[in-house]
């Protein structure tokens, strides 16, 4: 054979083994098959209920492998901040609680979907596919981010808005923050709260809170950053939960975390509160333990003065790091959770889907009385937390006093003065033009 000849024939078997190689299923960022591992750094609970369910169930479809590697709430956050700042490779998902998205947005820590080839579905509302875009399409934006280009970084596979509860055997539901009010005070007694608060220091008591704050027309920021938790909307709402609502709520509401909550309501001494989606079936209405299964009653969050009821989001999302070697393997497997099918098998195995159709299924509803609720929330839409990388350590602030006003220590007023004063000092130090 002629050089010529042996140099065309080593060329095509060079260009033959490198397309081989890009297309084997188990190339390094490729779309998957039976020589891939997807590592998902997931969240113990009853948030990724569902997604230990289903896993098996990809597997058996693509041959692509799901391990889930679980930490509790705080230590996998602390786990995400350090693997991505080392770049480290061990995660190709990770699962995400929306007011973490900041942080890992603005030391772009995520890859954009968008360019995975996942696009928007008009059946999922649209503040969903919000929330996990960086930086924020609404509301203020961090200083050093308004000259980023918007990207989706996640995508929610547990859809969580904050509702009410209350019995419904009891009374009519509750059409504002005056209704809640009113039926606290009639229901009361020694061994029935009328109001059950989650008190607890830091996040749980502002997780509590910030539906009330809003819904009295309140707020922390306003949309320049500039502080806004001392003006008179919002000391109305502090004065509401630690005056008006601890006056007909159990004992020690400084004490009570959501366990706490659920477990009153479940035994019957409490009769409203608010609640989160993934609290309702493992707890509140548990069969092996609740004293009021079918005697509950959800509802969006009631209207205060403002004229609107304002939930909360608490959405988990699942992101793909960008020192991730399956990147498109990553992306097919959310493709795949979003499917319709995949979300009504999610959700018969404890998954909280996001789907509207999927939510509004008469099918699920017996098993999932809010469902049709958290559409509603979803749709509504909720507010979600100031998107700012700052917020930890906001609502260390915020949570503190107002547990510190819940235990006795502090009035109303002081909780909104010492508060903002914090919190104007935390923000300008960070480079914000807070006021």
């Amino acid at each position: 054979m002629g050089s010529w000849k042996r140099a065309t024939a080593l060329l095509l078997g060079a260009v033959l083994s490198a397309c081989s190689a890009t297309s084997s299923p188990g190339a390094s960022g490729g779309g998957g098959g039976s020589n891939v591992t997807l590592t998902i750094a997931a969240v113990q609970g009853v948030e990724d209920t569902g997604l230990k369910a289903i896993a098996p169930m990809y597997t058996e479809k693509t041959g692509v492998k799901i391990d889930i590697v679980e930490a509790p709430y705080a230590d996998l956050y602390t786990k995400l901040v350090n693997t991505f700042k080392s770049s480290d490779a061990t995660y190709d998902l990770v699962m995400m609680d929306d007011p973490w998205m900041p942080k890992f947005g603005t030391d772009d820590s995520l890859s954009d979907l968008g360019a995975l080839g996942i696009q928007q579905d008009s059946d999922i509302a649209q503040v969903v596919w919000d929330v996990g875009t960086w930086p924020p399409p609404r509301g203020p934006v961090p200083p050093s981010e308004k000259d980023k280009k918007a990207a989706l970084l996640g995508v929610t596979i547990v859809g969580n808005v904050e509702m009410f509860m209350y019995r419904k055997d009891l009374t009519d539901p509750p059409a504002s923050y005056d209704d809640v009010l009113a039926n606290a005070k009639a229901q009361n007694k020694s061994d029935f709260a009328g109001y059950l608060i989650r008190g607890k220091a830091t996040n749980p008591v502002v997780a509590d809170f910030l539906p009330i704050l809003w819904s009295f027309g309140g707020d922390v920021f306003d949309d320049n950053w500039n502080v806004v938790f001392d003006n008179d909307q919002s000391l109305a709402a502090v004065k509401f939960l630690v005056d008006d609502l601890k006056a007909v709520a159990e004992a020690d509401p400084a004490s009570t975390d959501a366990a706490d909550r659920d477990r009153l309501m479940a035994i019957g001494q409490g009769y409203q509160s608010s609640t989160w989606p993934g609290e309702i079936n493992t707890a509140v209405l548990d069969p092996a333990s609740s004293k009021v299964v079918g005697k509950v009653g959800f509802i969006p969050i009631p209207k205060g003065p403002s004229g609107k009821g304002v939930g909360m989001m608490g959405n988990w999302m699942l992101g793909v790091p960008v020192a991730s070697k399956n990147q498109q393997a990553a992306a097919d497997f959310i493709k795949w959770m979003l499917e319709k099918d995949t979300q009504k098998t999610y959700a018969q195995n404890g998954g909280i889907p996001s789907r509207t159709s999927i939510l509004k299924d008469a099918s699920l509803t017996d098993a999932n009385p809010y469902f049709p609720v958290l559409a509603d929330a979803l749709t509504a839409p909720p507010n979600w937390r100031p998107r700012t990388d700052q917020w930890n350590a906001v609502e260390t602030i915020m949570g503190n006093h107002l547990n510190a006003a819940l235990a006795g220590q502090e009035t109303a007023q002081e909780v909104v003065d010492k508060a903002s004063a914090e919190i104007r000092t935390l923000m300008t130090g960070a480079g914000y033009p807070s006021q």
